[in-house]
C-alpha cells in the first residue's frame, strides 16, 4: 500500500520538476548566456556613447591591442592606432545625440562573440538621423571583453 501511495507522488514531482526547468541544466546555461549577451550589448552602447561624448580613452579601453576594423568611410581596414586618429577626426568634440541600437543578432563561440546590428544616431542640433550597419567581434582577454574587430556600412 505504501508503494502505491508514493508512486503517483514521485511521478507528479518528476513531471513538475522536468517542466518547470528547476532541475534542467539547460535553463541555468541559458540564464548565464543571457547575462553575457546583455553584457556585450551594454559594451556596444558604451562604445558609441563614449565615442559621441569624445571620450576617446573610454572607447579605446574597450578595444583590443590587435584590433582591425573597417569603418564605412575608409578605403581599407585600420588598426587600433589608426582607429584612434580616425575617431578624433570624425568626432573632434562632444556631440549631443541620441543613440539607439537595433539588435540584429549575437553569436558566441568559446571566448568570442559576434554582434550584428543597426546603429541609429539622432543628432539634436540638426534633427537628422544617421544609420549604420555594424558587425563587431569581441573576445575575452584576462576576464574582460575586448573589441577585436569590426566593420560598418552607412545606409
Amino acid at each position: 500500500m505504501k508503494k502505491a501511495f508514493f508512486f503517483p507522488i514521485i511521478i507528479a514531482a518528476s513531471i513538475l520538476f522536468s517542466t518547470s526547468g528547476i532541475c534542467s541544466p539547460g535553463s541555468d546555461q541559458q540564464s548565464r548566456r543571457s547575462v553575457v549577451e546583455e553584457e556585450i550589448w551594454a559594451l556596444e552602447e558604451g562604445y558609441f556613447t563614449n565615442l559621441y561624448k569624445a571620450n576617446y580613452d573610454g572607447v579605446l579601453a574597450l578595444v583590443h591591442s590587435r584590433f582591425l576594423g573597417w569603418p564605412g568611410a575608409m578605403s581599407q581596414p585600420i588598426d587600433k592606432e589608426e582607429s584612434a586618429r580616425f575617431m578624433r577626426q570624425l568626432i573632434s568634440k562632444p556631440i549631443t545625440c541620441a543613440i539607439r541600437i537595433k539588435r540584429g543578432g549575437i553569436r558566441f563561440s568559446g571566448e568570442a562573440a559576434l554582434t550584428q546590428y543597426t546603429l541609429h544616431v539622432s543628432f539634436t542640433e540638426t534633427g537628422k538621423t544617421q544609420s549604420s550597419r555594424i558587425t563587431h567581434t569581441w573576445i575575452k582577454e584576462s576576464g574582460r571583453w575586448k573589441l577585436l574587430g569590426g566593420m560598418s556600412y552607412d545606409k
